[in-house]
């Protein structure tokens, strides 16, 4: 009895013994497998809505993942590309076809676009229209540069400013935001002194629009002042 339990007992053993050394050979094998057969290989790569960011950027992040699709999902590519682009890209969609030789995947690139260049010392970024800060080297600075003292200000009031961009921003050059006020210059040179950023609301920045374009027609306006109130205080000009 005690022979066929010990009999038992070492055939266990064989048999777990095997079961690990397959396994220890299975995982030293099967990457080799997955990098060499052309199945798990991308064949080819379609890029489509890169406007300024180089594809040889693309095409790297990708070689990266061992150009194989069994490594590269659309979040993990997504954030490969972001992270060598400081945050460049807005959004990502990738679709795989599949054939015995391989996989075509297929890359559709949303790039961010500034609304807005912000510079701080010599720091410099980028705004979209969400908000999102970004920096990309591929791209120049915008018409419209923003100065500060501290980024932050406009993170916390970036709907305020993007008040101004949408009614005046054609029309904008730089402007200057500071704890106390916030200056606006417009490309024929007219200086607009606005209330702090944190109290620029969208009807201020209306009546702005509103009186300057109505005055203009007589009158060649240099400064233009509004306070909280919506008081509009103009300075300089003469009648054309």
């Amino acid at each position: 009895m005690k022979k066929h339990v010990k009999k038992k007992r070492w055939f266990g053993y064989a048999i777990s013994a095997l079961w690990i050394s397959s396994m220890a050979i299975a995982g030293f094998f099967t990457p080799y497998f997955i990098d060499n057969i052309s199945f798990f290989k991308i064949r080819a790569l379609h890029i489509e809505g890169l406007e300024n960011i180089p594809s040889e950027v693309i095409v790297e992040e990708v070689r990266k993942l061992k150009n194989n699709w069994l490594f590269i999902n659309r979040a993990i590519l997504l954030k490969n590309i972001n992270d060598v682009t400081n945050n460049s890209v807005s959004n990502l969609e990738l679709s795989k076809n599949f054939s015995s030789g391989g996989v075509e995947l297929k890359l559709k690139i949303e790039e961010r676009k500034p609304i807005f260049t912000a510079i701080k010392d010599d720091e410099v970024v980028f705004f979209d229209k969400s908000g999102t800060r970004f920096y990309s080297p591929y791209i120049p600075h915008t018409n419209l540069i923003v100065y500060t003292h501290e980024i932050e200000l406009i993170n916390k009031n970036f709907e305020n400013l993007k008040n101004l961009v949408d009614i005046i921003g054609d029309d904008l050059k730089e402007v200057y935001i500071t704890n106390l006020a916030t200056i606006a210059y417009t490309e024929d040179g007219v200086k607009i002194t606005l209330p702090p950023l944190f109290l620029l609301n969208r009807n201020l920045v209306e009546n702005v629009a509103i009186i300057r374009m109505g005055y203009n027609i007589n009158l060649n306006i240099k400064e233009m002042e509004i306070n909280t109130e919506g008081v509009v205080i103009i300075r300089g000009g003469e009648e054309r």
